[in-house]
């Protein structure tokens, strides 16, 4: 199905359009384009900036697999509220903040947000398309990924423009955006936990064994969910990486909000269409487009010119968002609805772990030459596109009868 009938499904759907609302209301990341400037005015260095992205995973990694062991127990509902509230206080607590230390608490609450709602979130939405989930769940999350986007381009420049006049202020109202999308996943319908299959319900630890299980011997799973998290870890590093080789490349701060919503508003304009993308160049090929984005953007970003470092910030943007919808939709499928929470939440940790060990070193490289980071970074994302060719022709089972698209 088009990407149409995915936005009508959205906006029409009572257990949406509470996250449809959220998620416009959470993309309005004013501070985003001077994230760096900010914290660096408030007394931080780069290397700072980075550990505060550790400390961020580490929050991730201690909550991630109990929370999606209890959202597969209860009622997600009270899972996905709880993360939007964990994340309203982060970002007061980011706009408030004066010393490493009050940052760090800042991102230890994010962090546990994100734990509520990675895997939580996803098989909510899932759970909720009921049976015409695979075929339009790509649609789904093109679109509110799409929502997030296009709240992130207004986000972008208005941030910018706010800056021009003081650094707290995007900070101080994305808070208080972030408290409204609290308010809005308030009103999610209720989702009951899907019992598994058998006489006695599974206990945690069978839950968690299983789950685990099914991971690790999948490999498209493991791919999609693990490589996609530790992906995310060397994509999402641009945004702090750009700032110095924006400042090195003489590209005025006034125009940095406006190049990053332009950049989000081409990703959101790529992912409203992300359906029809799947349905001419299948799954696999998608996904690796995807990466390719990302490889030629930081291969750009090399070149010392204020066109090349923008065009590569660009595509690094495009490809950080387009693999959304395609792994969220190829992981979901072969995951059973009773622990697709557990699974996608056990999968995230394990990318969490390798972002952990990866953000350190990302640091220490923006520090002595950002230029040389992001070259190195362009040839890990180009192995990790590689890699994904074997395992999507053996393994990935999507129709043949889509343009591209392999049998298994």
């Amino acid at each position: 199905m088009g990407a149409p009938t995915a936005a009508s499904r959205v906006w029409k759907d009572r257990s949406l359009l509470p996250i449809a609302l959220a998620t416009v209301a959470a993309g309005f990341s004013f501070y985003v384009p001077v994230s760096a400037l900010f914290l660096t005015s408030r007394g931080l260095s780069l290397e700072d900036i980075f550990l505060l992205e550790s400390i961020l995973l580490a929050s991730i990694l201690v909550a991630e697999v109990p929370s999606g062991l209890v959202a597969d127990r209860v009622d997600r509902r009270w899972v996905i509220l709880t993360g939007f509230v964990f994340n309203a206080v982060a970002e007061i607590l980011f706009a408030a903040g004066h010393s490493l230390g009050a940052f760090a608490l800042s991102f230890v609450f994010s962090g546990l947000g994100i734990a509520m709602l990675t895997g939580v979130q996803d098989a909510y939405i899932y759970d909720s398309l009921g049976e015409t989930a695979d075929d339009i769940s790509v649609g789904v999350w093109g679109h509110l990924s799409s929502l997030e986007l296009g709240a992130g381009v207004v986000g972008s420049v208005a941030g910018g423009l706010m800056a021009a006049h003081s650094l707290w202020l995007p900070a101080t109202v994305s808070a208080v955006f972030a408290l409204g999308a609290a308010v809005a996943v308030a009103f999610l319908p209720g989702q009951q936990p899907t019992k598994a299959n058998g006489p006695e319900p599974e206990n945690t630890w069978a839950s968690l064994r299983g789950g685990t299980g099914l991971l690790l011997t999948n490999p498209v799973l493991l791919y999609t969910a693990v490589a996609s998290s530790a992906a995310f870890v060397i994509f999402n590093a641009v945004f702090t990486l750009n700032q110095p080789l924006f400042q090195a490349a003489q590209v005025p701060v006034a125009t940095w909000g406006i190049i990053g919503g332009s950049a989000q508003l081409l990703a959101a304009l790529y992912n409203h269409y992300a359906s029809s993308v799947v349905d001419r160049l299948g799954r696999r090929n998608s996904l690796l487009l995807a990466m390719g984005y990302g490889v030629a953007g930081f291969g750009l970003m090399v070149v010392p010119h204020p066109a090349a470092v923008i065009a590569g910030f660009v595509l690094v943007v495009l490809g950080m968002h387009a693999r959304g919808p395609i792994t969220r939709a190829v992981a979901n499928k072969v995951i059973p609805a009773h622990r697709r929470a557990t699974v996608l939440n056990v999968a995230s940790t394990l990318g969490s772990l390798v972002g952990i060990a990866v953000n350190p070193l990302i640091g220490w490289g923006a520090g002595a030459s950002p230029g040389g980071t992001v070259a190195a970074l362009a040839l890990v994302l180009a192995l990790m596109a590689l890699l994904w060719l074997p395992i999507a022709h053996r393994y990935l089972d999507e129709d043949t009868s889509a343009p591209g698209a392999t049998e298994s």
